[in-house]
């Protein structure tokens, strides 16, 4: 296998791709400050460019000058030199970085604070000491007075128009440079789309600077629920919330998950008022669930009530729909057995090594195989890949404007309400297509040749992945087969998952089996598939297991 090596400058062409791109797809969106970074970073000489983008690439945003070396990059001094007349970095200094003191801080090693300081007599210390005592005994002022004398350290500036432009072109905060060197290397495939197919994620700067806006709550979020106690927290959110009521659509669910992730961190506080105020304004599951439970809690039973009557009412998936049936029979005193624990109660049984205590899906697929059964571990997996190959060019569709960067595993409306609405003439005409199943499986195995290796959200690349598609789509009736599949477009937050742990087959049989350890317990999401199942002819059932 020859190894790639990249050229030695390979991160300045990815950089100026990046520009390129970006200037190409949001030329309307760009303020005055970014089109200032671009044409002062276009008139610095490569050299310099590169000793920038090694600075932007890197974490954190002060730099040791001593450590330094690039071979690819001449005359580092002159280069630093250039750099900091042209306004691209900034030498230490207290009038400019006093508020950056943490950063500083966290940029030395232990020793070389005790060195800087003379603190000989706290060098077996841990850091956190050292600063601490250094807090106490030294202004910011001093600090950073002795820091700059003992090491030349730089700080980068234009960090906020470099990191707005990257978050431009991949359309969110956690991919960053390192795609292109996945790429590149061939450790990674992307689908290939053209350039000229590949269309903004934000069409209004209001979308941008929303979807940056949330993003950035998510680190002061977990700052400050260390720090402060869950009143604060509580107040945070509502100011928040208040001065930002008319959020951009693009930008909604990422709040509406951080909603959640701060009504959980109430209830684990305790602070249920402050949680049920909460989920009263997250339009997302679970919120309905945590409310009811929060509820119960506080002795409102009746409100609990309210909220399960709802649920049943109009479930926003079959989680809320079992639990609402569950819980509501629970507050009113009753006896109650969840249709789960029922289902289990009714599974036959099989019994397996003491070994495979805490594997028991490997201990109940070597007992199938044993009889003479072939078998796998299917769980989500073998549908997920059964559905992306079903379903790969209507998924990668580029005309239907939810691709917007080359490094897109998966269309930017995958997991959205309105996925399957866009697709849904395009889908039912490719589940009506194939006529018998010998059809179907060449058609998978077609996809699965052309595009293996290519990253995306279902379908991972493996022979034994692709043996249990071809048992799926040859033993399943087409009719129940084109169900599940719509199933599963329908919603594929929720109905990608809870699909049953095995699948084991021989010559004349075929049977998914959802594997139970005596104290496991079934989730709503398992049931609803196992009824679907059912429903369909489809061969399920739960297995639960015992130990010799």
């Amino acid at each position: 296998m020859s190894t790639i090596e990249l050229p030695p400058k390979y991160y300045h062409d990815n950089f100026e791709y990046l520009l390129s791109f970006v200037k190409d797809k949001y030329a309307d969106l760009l303020v005055e400050s970014e089109w200032r970074f671009l044409r002062k970073y276009y008139t610095l000489p490569e050299d310099a460019q590169c000793l920038f983008i090694r600075f932007t690439n890197r974490k954190g945003l002060f730099f040791k000058v001593s450590t330094l070396k690039y071979a690819e990059i001449e005359d580092i001094p002159g280069n630093l030199e250039i750099l900091k007349t042209r306004g691209f970095i900034t030498p230490l200094n207290f009038e400019d970085h006093q508020l950056w003191l943490n950063e500083l801080l966290a940029l030395l090693t232990r020793s070389e604070l005790v060195g800087a300081f003379g603190l000989r007599e706290l060098k077996t210390a841990k850091k956190e000491e050292i600063t601490g005592y250094l807090r106490a005994s030294l202004s910011v002022e001093e600090i950073i007075h002795v820091i700059s004398s003992s090491f030349p350290l730089v700080k980068v500036n234009f960090e906020e128009e470099v990191s707005f432009l990257k978050f431009l072109f991949f359309g969110n905060r956690s991919m960053d440079m390192t795609e292109f060197v996945l790429r590149d290397l061939g450790l990674v495939q992307y689908y290939k789309q053209h350039d000229d197919h590949l269309v903004a994620r934000f069409t209004t700067r209001k979308e941008a600077e929303d979807k940056w806006l949330v993003s950035e709550q998510y680190l002061v979020f977990a700052e400050i629920k260390e720090t402060y106690g869950p009143e604060q927290v509580f107040d945070w959110y509502c100011s928040f919330r208040d001065a930002h009521r008319q959020l951009s659509p693009v930008a909604v669910p990422a709040f509406q998950k951080l909603q959640l992730n701060i009504g959980r961190h109430l209830e684990r506080c305790k602070a249920y008022d402050l949680a049920i105020e909460l989920y009263d304004d997250a339009q997302v599951p679970p919120a309905r669930e945590r409310k009811a439970r929060c509820l119960a809690r506080g002795k409102f039973y009746d409100e609990a009530r309210a909220v399960c009557e709802e649920m049943i009412v109009s479930p926003y998936n079959v989680d809320e729909q079992y639990f609402a049936e569950y819980f509501l029979t629970t507050l009113s005193g009753k006896k109650n057995r969840k249709q789960t624990t029922e289902w289990l109660k009714e599974a036959d049984e099989i019994t397996i090594g003491a070994e495979y205590r805490h594997s028991v899906e490997l201990g109940s697929l070597e007992y199938f195989l044993e009889q003479g059964y072939s078998g796998a571990f299917s769980e989500n997996f073998s549908w997920r890949a059964l559905f992306g190959l079903l379903l790969w060019d209507i998924i990668f569709d580029p005309s239907l404007v939810a691709f917007h960067h080359p490094f897109q595993r998966r269309p930017s409306d995958l997991y959205l309400p309105d996925f399957y609405e866009k697709r849904r003439v395009q889908v039912q005409q490719r589940l009506d297509n194939f006529r018998d199943p010998d059809e179907l499986v060449a058609g998978l195995w077609e996809t699965f040749e052309k595009n293996f290796g290519t990253a995306n959200p279902f379908v991972v690349w493996d022979p034994e992945i692709w043996g249990m598609v071809k048992v799926l789509a040859s033993r399943i009736d087409l009719p129940a087969l084109r169900k599940i599949m719509e199933t599963m477009a329908e919603n594929l937050v929720e109905n990608s998952r809870g699909m049953p742990d095995l699948l084991i087959w021989n010559e004349t049989h075929y049977e998914l089996l959802e594997i139970k350890s005596p104290n496991d317990t079934l989730s709503n999401q398992q049931l609803f598939w196992l009824k679907t199942f059912r429903d369909l002819g489809v061969n399920a059932r739960v297995l639960r297991v015992r130990f010799s």
